[in-house]
């Protein structure tokens, strides 16, 4: 026979590290970490719970051993002896029932209000949130007009210091917004309009995704919300408005010949989905070759920090996450996974574009000037992105 620990225990062992080492791999989505203020009432809420769970868990590992220790047989006892037979004991189950009533009802108690606190509504701004397979599409309306002004995709910008209100929609099917740094998850349904709130008091990126098993490339579809000091963020806002006009200047022909050709062939490709605005607004109005009806807006792609449903990064970083830039001090693009997404998209991101749903494999139509040309527009589509300082 063999020595040491029997296998069941080895294996065992072995799960229990997995499940630790599972633990530890929080990655970008870190809900322990609480940034905005409604993710850390959530998080006093599970942090106050867990400690009772905890503690009842003790209890009740103490009481189960001291009835083994206890009520152990013992070598004199005689096999055929059974132990009092007794129906039932009141003061136990009165103590195993009181006791958790008590904790549930402080629970209660205790969360009710946080509860009612997250569903009211902030005193910021309110942005539009469209989910669809398998991308994010947030709308600012700036001037309180009724029109939105600044339409992106991927990246959710907002103001620190400031509860930010979403109203969330679905353009397909159940999807669930989670930013888990700034707050819980909340659904979008087709036909219905939830209400959220996000917020940051310090600068800096948070990642998220959805969490609503939605289909194909549900796993793929991410979302990232920046948080820009306020100052900043007016920067922003006037950045997306100067990137309307310069786009509409490019495909006017005022760039130069490669960038002119780009935009031929983004007129001759793309437009039946994809909107630039003041210059190609034929999809506008929800009527892309979509079923979702929607594609992601483009009027200022550059000034994006990633792209495809936020699977992939627009600018290079760095090993430590920083983004990578050139003697000039400007950002490194992601030429070469920019580039294979417009000849390939489908490759990079498992998508349905036979039935409508996702971007169609241009591999076969695009040259490799014709890939260059469109680059050289896309390029054009707005300034480097405003980073949090």
């Amino acid at each position: 026979m063999g020595t040491g620990f029997p296998r069941r225990w080895r294996l065992a062992g072995l799960a229990l590290l997995g499940l630790v080492l599972a633990g530890c791999a929080t990655g970008r989505l870190d809900a322990t970490k609480p940034v905005g203020k409604n993710a850390q009432e959530i998080d006093g809420l599970m942090r106050l719970s867990g400690w009772m769970a905890i503690g009842v868990g003790i209890l009740v590992a103490a009481a189960v051993a001291t009835i083994i220790l206890k009520f152990r047989a013992k070598p004199t006892d005689d096999p055929d002896d059974l132990p009092p037979q007794i129906h039932g004991n009141r003061k136990a189950e009165l103590t195993w029932t009181i006791i958790p009533t008590i904790l549930l009802i402080f629970l209660t108690v205790y969360t009710l209000p946080t509860v009612f606190a997250l569903a009211s509504e902030g005193d910021g701004m309110t942005i539009k949130v469209e989910g669809q397979q398998w991308w994010w599409q947030f709308s600012y309306d700036i001037d309180e007009d009724g029109q939105y002004d600044i339409v992106t995709a991927n990246d959710l910008v907002i103001p620190t210091g400031e509860e930010v209100n979403l109203e969330l929609h679905s353009n397909d099917v159940i999807h669930s917004f989670w930013i888990p740094r700034l707050n819980g998850k909340k659904d979008a349904v087709p036909g219905r309009v939830h209400d959220w709130r996000i917020s940051s008091d310090v600068p800096g990126i948070f990642y998220g995704e959805c969490v609503e098993f939605c289909g194909l490339s549900h796993a793929n579809m991410q979302m990232r919300t920046i948080a820009l000091d306020p100052d900043d963020f007016d920067r922003w806002v006037r950045q997306q408005y100067d990137g309307q006009t310069q786009a509409a200047d490019v495909a006017s022909a005022e760039g130069t010949p490669e960038q002119a050709a780009g935009a031929t062939l983004f007129e001759t490709h793309c437009i039946s989905c994809h909107v630039v605005d003041g210059a190609y607004e034929s999809a506008a109005g929800g009527n892309a070759n979509l079923l979702s009806g929607l594609a992601p807006n483009l009027t200022n792609l550059m000034s994006r920090t990633a792209f495809a449903g936020a699977l992939y990064e627009t600018y290079l970083l760095g090993p430590d996450g920083e983004y990578l830039r050139g003697p000039d001090g400007e950002l490194r693009l992601n030429i070469a996974e920019l580039r294979e997404w417009v000849r390939n998209a489908p490759n990079m991101k498992p998508a349905r574009a036979d039935n409508q749903q996702g971007m169609l494999d241009f591999s076969e139509v695009l040259t490799d000037q014709d890939l260059d040309n469109l680059l050289e527009f896309l390029k054009t589509l707005g300034s480097p992105p405003v980073l949090p300082q």
